[in-house]
């Protein structure tokens, strides 16, 4: 790694990302990719989606900054980084048995479960976990999610070219995250998405969990 990169690095105790979805055309990748490279944890948490499945199983879209990002987590689990993956929806062809006995036989030193108990540096114990399995819709009309998906990738695009055309001066995606925003709290709601996990929580001793999924990362203390 270029020795002035390393300079640039800051040392954090714990980092934690969801729903990249490396894969998707509207992945921040670039902003990722520069944000990691300035920090080197000591543990490193990803809740899931990280890899969008089902966009690259509709359309191979890799790009070069997607393989970037992949040697710098890499690079940090070879510098002592201790890798925590949950697999999500979008991801969750890595939940299964084999690609963690792959990985494990390459060398590549990343922990794959569906979750994981984060203890602070206080004491309080949290569950990381993507939390799709607390989604009602997602676990039992999955293929109601993939047909919206299908239906927000062509919004956006259309969003971003409007935006560009008015130049509007801001967030190119406002107009669909605030719709994206009503269809994932109608899916809470109808799921009853926080009383699942606050029981959850309490099942399992904790004080609280860190999750993904609704694109709105929350904790949910007991």
């Amino acid at each position: 790694m270029d020795i002035q990169l390393k300079a640039q690095e800051r040392s954090v105790r714990t980092l934690i990302v969801s729903d990249v979805h490396l894969g998707c055309r509207f992945a921040q990748a670039e902003h990722f990719l520069t944000y990691l490279n300035q920090v080197r944890p000591e543990q490193l948490f990803i809740l899931g989606d990280f890899l969008d499945g089902w966009e690259l199983s509709f359309r191979w879209r890799w790009q070069p900054v997607y393989s970037q990002i992949v040697n710098r987590l890499f690079d940090l689990a070879e510098g002592g980084t201790e890798l925590f993956y949950t697999p999500g929806n979008h991801d969750q062809f890595l939940r299964c048995p084999e690609v963690a006995q792959l990985l494990k036989k390459s060398g590549i030193c990343v922990n794959i479960r569906d979750e994981f108990v984060f203890e602070t540096q206080t004491g309080q114990r949290f569950l990381t976990l993507h939390g799709d399995r607390f989604d009602t819709i997602e676990m039992n009309y999955q293929w109601f999610s993939v047909l919206l998906t299908h239906v927000y990738s062509p919004m956006l695009w259309l969003n971003r070219w409007l935006s560009k055309l008015m130049r509007y001066e801001g967030s190119p995606y406002s107009v669909c995250a605030v719709i994206k925003k009503k269809v994932k709290c109608a899916a809470r709601f109808l799921s009853n998405f926080e009383s699942k996990m606050y029981q959850y929580v309490r099942e399992r001793g904790c004080d609280g969990i860190i999750c993904g999924h609704i694109h709105m990362p929350g904790v949910i203390s007991s």
